[in-house]
């Protein structure tokens, strides 16, 4: 018997109704017992809708920077979304009760699911500006989400990784420490839970 799937991806939906579909999700994770850690913050989430709603209203006349940063929101929105699905397939204990729970809608049964595949490839570079790296890695089929994640070198089974979530294949990290060296991997995500990341590659920040 297939286990109960938790769907990801929300581009089905219109900006109307994905900020609804937000708001449901984290109405009903507040206070849930089933999830306790959300990961990420239902705070997180919540200003990221209210960043949306924002953007939205201020398209209304639809002039192109308008435009562009409503785009750029909602990508931002649905990133967090899909990564926070994954927390909530983990800890749903694959129990069709408690992942309804979540807010979150089900798979149809009799989908069988497939654990994406390694990304081939992982580039990063400088960027424009101080203690940032850009990252980019090749398109993984399938994949709804990148989950890019760094961490101090030298990498060992101590590490604290610190993810970044994207729609994209490409995420320019901030906020790093010029002159020390970090550790990058990247991993598709899909409606399998299962994370099957890159090669690491390292490089000093400037």
């Amino acid at each position: 018997m297939l286990k109960p799937k938790v769907i990801t991806g929300f581009s089905r939906y219109s900006d109307g109704d994905l900020s609804i579909k937000a708001k449901h999700i984290v109405a009903n994770l507040t206070g849930n017992s089933n999830y306790g850690t959300p990961k990420p913050t239902l705070s997180a989430v919540s200003n990221a809708i209210t960043a949306f709603d924002s953007a939205t209203e201020a398209a209304v006349d639809g002039d192109k920077q308008s435009t562009a940063l409503k785009k750029q929101k909602r990508e931002e929105l649905e990133a967090l979304l899909n990564i926070l699905s994954l927390y909530v397939q983990l800890n749903g204990q694959d129990d069709e009760v408690i992942l309804l729970s979540s807010g979150f809608d089900l798979k149809k049964a009799g989908t069988p699911i497939g654990v994406l595949p390694k990304p081939a490839s992982i580039k990063v570079s400088a960027s424009n500006n101080s203690g940032s790296i850009k990252v980019v890695v090749s398109k993984v089929e399938g994949a709804k989400t990148y989950l890019f994640e760094y961490t101090l070198t030298p990498v060992t089974s101590d590490s604290v990784w610190t993810d970044v979530a994207s729609t994209k294949t490409t995420a320019i990290i901030d906020k790093l420490t010029s002159g020390k060296q970090y550790a990058f991997r990247v991993a598709g995500v899909g409606a399998d839970t299962t994370l099957v990341y890159s090669d690491i590659i390292t490089s000093f920040i400037l």
